[in-house]
């Protein structure tokens, strides 16, 4: 089997993970939003990291402190970004739902985090047959988030009609116009980690040469990356500790199998990044382009699933559910015309 064929299969293995780890939040019903993201966040964007970090890579501390001041700054700046995209991306699950943010959101992310470093890194294939799949793959994939904005309008006109006959089912919930901000924002800064593999090669090429493996390179992205994206993310669960008074409900009764929701959630989630960065040293150079709208499509199908599958459509209607798996449709059209178009270089 080829490395290629190998990083494929590697991406998809990591996109079902990714499309999992928000499953749990269904379930802490005891705790609110900043309780068990918090937890997630500091298991995923600290300890887990660094724990790989330390495990895979040789001078660990002596590397880092050798790191030139500009990687730095990029893995610093990425991170921040990516740590307020995963705020919204939170906030937008509660307002939207699994399948319906992570459809738009992940869409977004796969458009601009697949154009960006194309254009930046291989500008030489835009007027080739690669080029041309590659913006038709964009294009199907911006009708695919169109689609499902719609679905998602269409959704909230038939819950709130449901709602309007039965009074006493009514709740206070975000608008949706609310929540699709939340998901646009979620998708826009979601890429930064994956430009933080793109852009960062002097550092990963400074991990293999102090003896790192390959495989493991991009270890040394994501634990200095994720790091600086806890700080923001953080702060605003501080902020809703404080707003909320929610910091108690850590001790609520019955809710001690929460923590291990959080780190559940975590392990997925990290481990779909480190399955990732294993992927794209598979695929080559072409690695940040190629593996990330494979990866992006397997979380938008197994995310769907989820959704589907936890009752987020129940109650929705035909035309909303049809809409919806039109968009799903569209998305995985667009992301596998991407990816032909990456293996025609």
């Amino acid at each position: 089997m080829s490395g290629v064929s190998i990083g494929v299969i590697l991406s998809a293995l990591a996109g079902v993970l990714n499309g999992s780890f928000a499953v749990p939040t269904k379930i802490a019903r005891k705790w609110r939003w900043e309780n068990i993201w918090s937890v997630w966040g500091v298991w995923a964007m600290f300890i887990l990291p660094w724990v790989l970090t330390f495990a895979t890579i040789p001078h660990t501390v002596r590397f880092f402190e050798r790191t030139p001041a500009g990687q730095w700054s990029l893995l610093i700046l990425f991170g921040i970004g990516f740590g307020l995209a995963q705020i919204f991306f939170g906030l937008g699950i509660a307002a939207v739902g699994i399948a319906l943010n992570f459809a738009i959101a992940i869409g977004i992310s796969t458009a601009f985090g697949s154009i960006v470093p194309f254009l930046s890194q291989h500008a030489d294939k835009v007027f080739t047959l690669e080029g041309l799949f590659f913006f038709v793959g964009i294009v199907l994939m911006l009708a695919g988030i169109v689609v499902s904005a719609l679905a998602g309008r269409e959704k909230e006109r038939q819950l709130s009609l449901a709602m309007a006959a039965k009074p006493n089912l009514a709740e206070k919930r975000m608008s949706f116009a609310a929540g699709l901000t939340l998901v646009i924002l979620a998708g826009l800064g979601s890429p930064l980690g994956n430009f933080g593999a793109a852009f960062c090669t002097p550092t990963l090429q400074r991990a293999v040469e102090i003896g790192a493996s390959p495989v493991w390179q991009y270890n040394v992205i994501w634990a200095p990356l994720y790091t600086a994206s806890l700080v923001p993310y953080l702060i605003y669960c501080f902020y809703l500790w404080r707003k909320n008074r929610s910091f108690g409900l850590f001790g609520a009764p019955g809710s001690k199998v929460y923590w291990l929701y959080g780190f559940i959630m975590a392990a997925l989630w990290f481990g779909s990044s480190a399955i990732y960065g294993v992927s794209m040293t598979n695929i080559g150079k072409m690695g940040p382009v190629l593996g990330w709208p494979l990866f992006m499509s397997v979380i938008i199908v197994a995310s769907s699933a989820w959704g589907f599958i936890t009752g987020e459509w129940k109650g929705a209607g035909k035309k909303a559910v049809n809409s919806m798996i039109l968009s799903i449709a569209l998305l995985i059209v667009g992301f596998c015309t991407l990816a032909y178009s990456g293996t025609l270089g």
